[in-house]
């Protein structure tokens, strides 16, 4: 899921594989057969803070469980940030193009840059291509476009140095993060049971479990920023780079992932009349390294 393959791309490994979700009915003439995963069953799971060994109580996490994480929490945190965030691009289809609402129209508006969103489309004669989302002030064959963007990653990821990438001298300390995430659960625990016992008014409760749940809210931020996979890290270490690129198990979310990643693509128009791909029609800028 943090590498950049959907809810629904798991859900149909998961049914291919025979990992079927729910439990048969242990008697009767008509045993309920084991349900298929689908994208909103597997995002359900993948949120559920008992990955995480997190205890709830009506919807709400009230403290450390007794049984073991099956991932970690930064992991979890990471991919609920992800899952519930109300900007999160909807599932690329089947056959999307490599930077379709990556990309950014470069047309020149009154000495501005359109930036609308290219998207994509298919031409008579060029096949795939690419257009300007707003105006169509750019369209352009889709290919070499493409081959252009892949052979900027490619080569850049098959340096020696690629692996300075993965490194991020700003991302906090996990264990310690984890260690106050623990104890704050631990507080909210101690709180409700002051409460029950009367040792807390329901005022003096409010006001602790308002002010925990503030802090446990912040560390659960910092944890899912340190969680974030790096969608980089399988290609860094790949002896072929370009054969993992072209892999179908690496696939087109993974690659638009890297590519959303490492760069910034403006698509200029070709020129009028235009025959041959001119590199310098697309602008890129590197977001991590040179």
């Amino acid at each position: 899921m943090l590498a950049g393959v959907s809810t629904a791309a798991v859900a149909r490994r998961w049914n291919a594989a025979g990992l079927l979700s729910g439990a048969r009915k242990a008697s009767g003439p008509h045993p309920r057969p084991l349900a298929t995963w689908r994208a909103e069953t597997v995002r359900a799971l993948l949120v559920n803070p008992r990955n995480a060994a997190i205890r709830t109580l009506n919807g709400e996490k009230v403290g450390p469980a007794a049984w073991p994480a099956i991932v970690p929490e930064e992991t979890f945190q990471a991919v609920v940030r992800m899952l519930t965030d109300p900007s999160r691009r909807p599932a690329v289809p089947v056959g999307q193009r490599l930077l379709s609402g990556l990309a950014t129209c470069g047309k020149l508006l009154d000495g501005a840059a359109c930036g609308a969103h290219i998207q994509a489309g298919r031409n008579e004669y060029h096949g795939p291509t690419y257009r300007c989302a707003s105006n169509g002030h750019v369209a352009r064959a889709a290919a070499p476009v493409d081959e252009f963007v892949i052979g900027l990653i490619v080569e850049r990821l098959s340096r020696d140095d690629a692996a300075d990438l993965l490194l991020d001298d700003t991302r906090p300390d996990v264990d310690a993060l984890r260690t106050e995430a623990q104890a704050i659960r631990a507080r909210l625990d101690d709180i409700a049971a002051m409460l029950g016992e009367g040792e807390l008014s329901r005022e003096q409760a409010r006001t602790a479990n308002a002010r925990a749940r503030a802090r446990l809210a912040a560390v659960e931020a910092e944890l899912a920023d340190a969680g974030r996979v790096d969608v980089l890290g399988d290609l860094v270490k790949a002896d072929d780079v370009r054969a993992l690129w072209d892999s179908s198990e690496f696939g087109r979310a993974r690659q638009r992932a890297v590519v959303d990643t490492l760069l910034t693509i403006v698509l200029h128009p070709p020129g009028r009349g235009a025959r041959r791909f001119d590199p310098a029609t697309i602008e890129t800028t590197w977001k991590i390294g040179p």
